[in-house]
């Protein structure tokens, strides 16, 4: 695809790709454009061009990411630009998706089950990705910036930098964790296993929609990852790391819990250990003959116990099998059905019969 330069009309941007309007919009240019270049467009709502057309084309072309260029910008401008992208999922886009959602149950669907079980999945991811919002916007950004602050300030203080130093950006790439799971999983559900045939262009829109927040979100956590990351473990390295003292080792107990003692042997639910034939959670069937999606008898049994809230040792216990083995079925249950997480497992299984909602723990 063909990069987007200063010397294009805004309106051609959009023309090339629709899909920006929303990130023209987070830069805060509303629509409107007339005849204006990129460059004028971005002049009058002082907005830095080069920054504008390194976010827009990498955006537009996913083989396309100017590392290099991006960390040249200032890390403020990085993080604003993310926060507002954050207000978009939050007030936009998520809310969208939710809305079409309950537009379908509304419908009183022959298959109105199923679509309150991904009803109730998309909540749950909801739920994970607003957590994982709110943490940045309360801890990490005010960290970063704080960062910024003094490592621009002449000579700082030891007690300045302490006062940071609680906190690093090793903690927050440990704590990163990645939403895109089960964002794919919903998504390949609704293609896959649920029939949508009576209202077949309004699931296409709630499918369209996934698609979206989906490329976005791998967008930006391209640019938390590769950019914002590096940048600011730089500053961190001449702030508050000398030599003899590896940033790896810090800021590990900053999210601790002060009422919990880490070195106290964490409890963890257990069930009895079964030997022998393999015993079905009780109140739902045994895995018969047919094959669902290609699974083995031993995979479809494997897969009852991973949506009933097994572990993989108490599956192994309870099979009479090894851990190991556990782990390959789990691999090849994964590779088949194309679902990674286990909230989408279980989907698939109440959605396939394998289980009831009163066999999820």
């Amino acid at each position: 695809m063909k990069l987007l330069t200063s010397n294009m009309k805004m309106a051609d941007v959009v023309h090339s790709n629709y899909l920006l309007m929303p990130v023209i919009n987070r830069f805060g240019i509303p629509l409107g454009f007339g005849e204006k270049t990129v460059t004028t467009v971005c002049q009058k709502y002082r907005i830095n061009v080069d920054f504008f057309l390194a976010i827009a084309n990498a955006f537009s072309n996913e083989n396309y990411f100017p590392e290099k260029k991006l960390q040249a910008f200032n890390v403020l401008m990085i993080v604003d630009y993310l926060q507002k992208t954050h207000a978009y999922y939050i007030e936009t886009q998520v809310p969208l998706i939710e809305k079409l959602l309950n537009n379908l149950l509304r419908r009183r669907l022959s298959n109105a089950k199923n679509l309150k079980l991904i009803k109730k999945f998309f909540l749950g991811y909801k739920g994970e990705l607003f957590n994982h919002l709110e943490r940045e916007e309360t801890t990490t950004f005010p960290y970063v910036n704080k960062v910024y602050r003094l490592f621009h300030t002449p000579n700082p203080s030891t007690r300045e930098k302490h006062a940071l130093s609680k906190y690093s950006m090793h903690v927050y790439e440990e704590e990163h964790t990645d939403v895109d799971e089960k964002l794919y999983d919903l998504k390949n559900i609704l293609i896959k296993y649920v029939r949508g045939d009576s209202m077949n262009e309004m699931y296409q829109e709630v499918i369209f929609e996934l698609f979206r927040l989906e490329k976005d979100i791998q967008d930006h956590t391209r640019i938390e990852n590769n950019i914002l990351l590096p940048l600011v473990e730089e500053m961190e390295d001449v702030l508050f790391y000398p030599e003899e003292h590896s940033r790896r080792t810090a800021g590990k107990n900053a999210l601790a819990d002060p009422g919990i003692n880490s070195s106290a042997p964490i409890e963890t639910h257990r069930t009895a250990t079964v030997k022998g034939a393999y015993q079905v959670p009780q109140g739902i069937p045994k895995p018969g003959k047919e094959k669902l999606e290609g699974l083995t008898s031993r995979e479809l049994e494997v897969l009852q116990l991973v949506a009933c809230g097994l572990l993989n040792k108490q599956i192994a216990d309870r099979l009479s099998i090894s851990l190991h083995t556990v782990i390959s079925h789990r691999k090849n249950i994964t590779r088949k059905l194309q679902i990674k997480t286990v909230a989408g497992l279980t989907i698939y299984a109440l959605l396939n019969g394998l289980i009831s909602s009163k066999n999820i723990s």
